[in-house]
């Protein structure tokens, strides 16, 4: 899940994914309203009523689009209206054959995708949006939408934590966004949109200060149609400042924007808490610690909820256009009873396949943390004994460290797997040779002896006890994202923190925490 913060604000983006007009028609009749005077309720309850009456197809699809961008933005957005309104913009597009319409509508739906944190179904539709722009004739028109397409894929990229081809992504965007010229009332977010993309890859990368410089810019257009987009702009701006040890400042920035009653998104709320939880953290304030992990914990779920029924609504939307075109050919019946008997058969062998895997990785997980705890309470009943080295024939080894020395660091091992300092990312055998004042090959030898491991593997099982054992004991850790818990347990990437805690534990840290979640509910 992870997942980060680059496709949330695809929320105020929905409907004008690729060049909805910026001023929203009075569904009523033919009059021009200034969004500010008119409320999303009001546009979803003008939709209603236009799509009642005898209109075209391209207005019905300006009114499902618009529907979509409003369910978004009503006081309780709703997601699965939301993405429901999309598959019926693009059923009229695919009606039509038009390909600016399809262009726009598969570019919206991978956009709500992204949004919604389902990223098998992202680039298909980013795909079938490139195919119908480049069937479009050079102009204004196809810079803007291939712009548009550079975005997503770079957001595609950032989700992968690829932040390099991501940034590359965007900066191919910001050269078609500069080959339409100045920035326009309808361009104008892309722009923004396109600087923002870049300084939150630079902020992953830890280019702070050209992090910091590309948000500010993003900052400083004034844009009066996304006046939201600011919140998700101070969000990213706290985390440069946090990545400086700035922490005061991030927070400052955080609060000032959970304070403004114009604030209504709980998924950026959720990460703006966790961000505050660090800082409190690293400022020693355990008071606000506690007080942002308690929201946190009363919010996710109501975040996880309204995800779901938008994944749900998605997934039937296209089942049930999958049928209808299944409908049209010949022999519809048989196809019909064939293909649901396909779904059936293949949904309850997927089912069964996940309850095994779920069953196999909840023994595993009470196995782990079972031994651990065995662990734990033999070496507080039974005090570890520095055990003096015996004396191997020379045939047996080709080198042996002396006793005295061994003794030492046996020792020292003990105060070092008892202090943490193991989650040091930086940490070799060298380092920690100096810190025993002895000298490598000694160290290696007597870790390859003792603990029957080589020094790689020694401090890998103990960062990964400690990790797990922070998630088991601590609930706040449930809220951290996988590679927070990476670099805490003193791991430098995502994906070799992911390869060890599976060998190590026998399931993906994603699943370890699924359970570890259930077993604090139980509790």
């Amino acid at each position: 899940m992870n997942r980060f913060i680059l496709i949330f604000f695809a929320v105020f983006t929905a409907s004008f994914w690729f060049g909805q007009n910026q001023n929203q028609e009075d569904l009523a009749g033919s009059e021009t309203l200034d969004k500010s005077k008119i409320s999303p309720e009001q546009i979803i309850e003008q939709s209603i009523k236009k799509l009642e009456q005898s209109i075209s197809e391209e207005e019905k699809y300006e009114v499902r689009m618009k529907m979509a961008d409003a369910y978004l933005k009503i006081k309780k957005p709703d997601f699965a209206k939301s993405t429901e309104m999309l598959f019926k913009a693009k059923e009229i597009a695919e009606k039509l054959d038009d390909t600016k319409l399809k262009a726009k509508i598969y570019g919206s739906i991978a956009n709500q995708y992204s949004f919604l944190n389902f990223p098998e179904k992202i680039k298909p539709y980013l795909d079938l949006s490139k195919l119908e722009v480049d069937k479009l004739p050079n102009g204004y028109e196809k810079n803007y939408l291939t712009a548009r397409l550079y975005i997503e894929y770079g957001n595609l990229e950032a989700d992968k934590e690829n932040f390099l081809m991501a940034k590359k992504d965007y900066q191919r965007a910001l050269k078609f966004l500069g080959n339409i010229g100045n920035p326009n009332k309808k361009n104008i977010f892309q722009f923004r949109r396109a600087f923002y993309n870049m300084g939150v890859s630079y902020a992953y990368l830890k280019q702070n200060d050209s992090a910091e410089y590309f948000l500010n810019k993003a900052l400083a257009i004034r844009d009066n149609e996304n006046k939201e987009f600011k919140y998700f702009i101070y969000n990213n701006l706290a985390k440069v400042y946090a990545g400086r040890n700035e922490h005061q400042r991030a927070i400052d920035s955080l609060e000032v924007v959970l304070k403004e009653d114009a604030f209504k998104d709980n998924r950026l709320r959720a990460d703006m808490y966790k961000k505050l939880i660090a800082s409190y953290k690293s400022l020693n304030n355990k008071e606000k610690y506690i007080e942002y992990s308690e929201k946190l914990l009363e919010l996710e779920q109501d975040v996880k909820d309204n995800n779901l029924r938008a994944i749900n609504t998605a997934v039937s939307e296209e089942q049930r256009n999958l049928l209808e075109k299944i409908s049209d050919k010949e022999g519809y019946n048989n196809l019909l009873i064939v293909g649901c008997g396909l779904l059936i058969l293949v949904g309850g062998i997927f089912i069964l396949f996940i309850n095994q895997k779920r069953k196999k990785e909840k023994l595993l997980y009470q196995d782990f943390i079972s031994n651990l705890e065995k662990q734990e309470v033999k070496e507080i009943q039974e005090p570890k004994e520095i055990i003096q080295p015996e004396i191997e024939e020379k045939e047996k080894t080709s080198f042996s460290v002396p006793s005295s020395a061994e003794a030492m660091i046996l020792e020292k091992l003990e105060k070092f797997e008892e202090s943490a300092k193991f989650t040091n990312s930086k940490l070799t055998v060298a380092s920690l040779a100096v810190m025993f004042k002895t000298n490598p090959t000694y160290l290696s030898e007597t870790i390859k002896k003792h603990k029957e491991k080589n020094f790689n593997n020694y401090l890998n099982e103990l960062r990964i006890n400690y990790i797990c054992k922070q998630i088991n004991e601590r609930p706040e850790f449930l809220n951290y994202k996988i590679s927070y818990l990476a670099e805490e347990a003193g791991f430098s990437s995502h994906s070799s923190f992911t390869t060890v805690f599976k060998n190590i534990t026998g399931i993906s840290p994603s699943a370890f925490l699924r359970e570890a979640e259930k077993k604090h509910k139980n509790i």
